[in-house]
This record gives C-alpha cells, sequence and structure tokens, in this order.
C-alpha cells in the first residue's frame, strides 16, 4: 500500500507542475501579445490637424469654416449627437465660456472651391475639405457686445483643436 500512495502522490505532481507550466506559458504569450500591440499603438501617429476661420458674429451667433488639413477624417455627427465642440468665450462686462455641443453644420465643401456634399450622407471632413460651422449661443446668454473680442474654440473627437479670435463688427 505503501508503494502506490507514493507513485500517486508522484503522478498528481507531476500533473500539478505540468498545469503550472501551460499556465505560466500561456500567461506569458499573452502578456507578450499586449506589448507587441501596446507598442504598435503607440508607433502609430494620428496627423490630426485642423484650422479655424471665423466668417462672421453678430450678437449670438457664430459662423466659421473647420478645415482638415491633416491625413485624418473628422467625424462631425453621429445621429443627433455631436462628436466634437465648440468653445466661445467673450467678455460683457464679465467673461463668459461656453461649451457648446448642439452646431448646425451648414455646409461640406471641397476646400478653396465651391464643391460641396449632401449633408445626409456626408457628416464628416476628409483631409482637404472644410466645413461652415454655425453656433448660437444658449438661450438666457447675454448678447455678445460690438466690437467685442470673441474666442472661438473647435475641439475634435481625437482631441486636437483649433482656435481663433474675432470681433464682433
Amino acid at each position: 500500500m505503501g508503494f502506490s500512495v507514493t507513485i500517486a502522490s508522484t503522478i498528481v505532481l507531476i500533473g500539478l507542475i505540468a498545469f503550472a507550466g501551460a499556465t505560466t506559458t500561456s500567461m506569458l504569450y499573452t502578456l507578450n501579445d499586449l506589448t507587441t500591440l501596446t507598442n504598435t499603438l503607440a508607433r502609430q501617429k494620428l496627423d490630426v490637424q485642423i484650422e479655424l476661420n471665423v466668417t462672421s458674429v453678430n450678437n449670438s451667433t457664430v459662423y466659421f469654416y473647420v478645415k482638415n488639413t491633416g491625413s485624418e477624417t473628422i467625424f462631425l455627427k453621429n445621429g443627433s449627437f455631436n462628436w466634437n465642440s465648440v468653445i466661445v468665450a467673450y467678455n460683457n462686462g464679465v467673461w463668459h465660456s461656453y461649451l457648446i455641443d448642439d452646431f448646425a453644420v451648414l455646409e461640406i465643401k471641397v476646400q478653396g472651391s465651391s464643391v460641396s456634399f449632401d449633408l445626409s450622407t456626408h457628416r464628416f471632413i476628409n483631409p482637404g475639405e472644410e466645413a461652415q460651422i454655425q453656433v448660437n449661443l444658449p438661450d438666457g446668454a447675454p448678447g455678445i457686445p460690438l466690437n467685442g473680442v470673441v474666442l472661438i474654440v473647435f475641439v475634435s473627437h481625437y482631441g486636437v483643436s483649433a482656435m481663433e479670435e474675432a470681433v464682433r463688427l
């Protein structure tokens, strides 16, 4: 009886060692895959570049163009949810600033041309395209004063932003 217990214990011990070795090898393989993926993603640098050109400012509305000068597509809207934000800041006795997610895209066209796209199907700005955007101040916000300086910032869903100052004339 003593000999069979030794053999059984040896078999169980060999099984536990094999199981631990297989588990360790599997974990090391997975860790290596994650490290490779992390290094690959770190090497991929997004080329997101945008420019902003304010065309008009009135009491409660700002019109501007966002130009995509990089190599990544900027997605503007997914249904009723904008993927980007606009910040409007101005001084009307005191400084006011508003983060606006609900803005209107009036037109998307090829930069420097009159060739525009159908807004029902083209809700993004490819490289070399620009979008005309209208931003309304929230209800109850004080108006932008005449000759008042306005700071407009467009923040893309990539975290890249473009900024320009304008004056209400």
